[in-house]
């Protein structure tokens, strides 16, 4: 059996913008990327919402993955796969960073991931994702972004693809995919889950099977 550890924010999580709540496992890309692969792959939802590369915001530690990095990796190996996908909330003001200090923080995030694999020993496939860039719909949806979140959101798909290239793992812009998010212009709507799952699972088996 294929195991792809999927490790994200609320995309991953399944955060659904009109609602406020989750969709269910049925609707999310997760479920409908299991759906999709078949019995032969098991699909590890790791996501959270609020989740960064590495920032820390203050009454809200359990957000930053590096201390949560490890053991989840290692719960779950032997990993055939492991898709990262983060840096939409790192855009927030809070943090006042920017697009290449995102990207320095996921390249130690990465290298980790990295490291993990190889201290066990795993000849497997790591897949960088950039996340689909928000829109200023964001702006009205009371969550907390700005302009320059959406801004910076648009710059990350390009320094993530050189970091993949120095790092010798896979590339995805999900933000070239035409994801449809819903109204608050960050999350993906019930039909941008389905979407995502169809590009999903073509790069999943492009990267196993190549």
């Amino acid at each position: 059996m294929y195991q792809i550890l999927c490790f994200g924010d609320s995309n991953t999580h399944g955060y659904n913008g009109e609602t406020q709540g989750r969709f269910s496992w049925e609707q999310r890309w997760t479920g409908i990327l299991a759906r999709r692969l078949g019995p032969e792959y098991r699909v590890i939802e790791e996501g959270l919402n609020g989740r960064t590369t590495g920032f820390t915001e203050h009454g809200k530690k359990y957000r930053d993955p590096v201390p949560y990095l490890a053991p989840c990796m290692l719960s779950h190996m032997p990993l055939d796969l492991v898709a990262v996908m983060l840096g939409t909330n790192d855009t927030k003001p809070v943090f006042n960073a920017s697009p290449e200090e995102i990207a320095r923080s996921m390249r130690r995030l990465m290298l980790r991931v990295r490291n993990y694999l190889q201290v066990k020993e795993q000849k497997r496939r790591v897949l960088l994702i950039s996340p689909v860039p928000m829109t200023t719909s964001v702006l009205c949806s009371g969550i907390e972004f700005d302009l320059s979140s959406v801004e910076k959101s648009r710059r990350l798909a390009p320094l993530y693809q050189t970091l993949a290239k120095e790092l010798e793992v896979d590339f995805w812009d999900a933000g070239s995919a035409g994801i449809q998010l819903c109204g608050d212009g960050c999350h993906f709507s019930e039909q941008g889950h389905r979407q995502f799952a169809e590009r999903m699972e073509e790069k999943v088996r492009e990267i196993l099977f190549s």
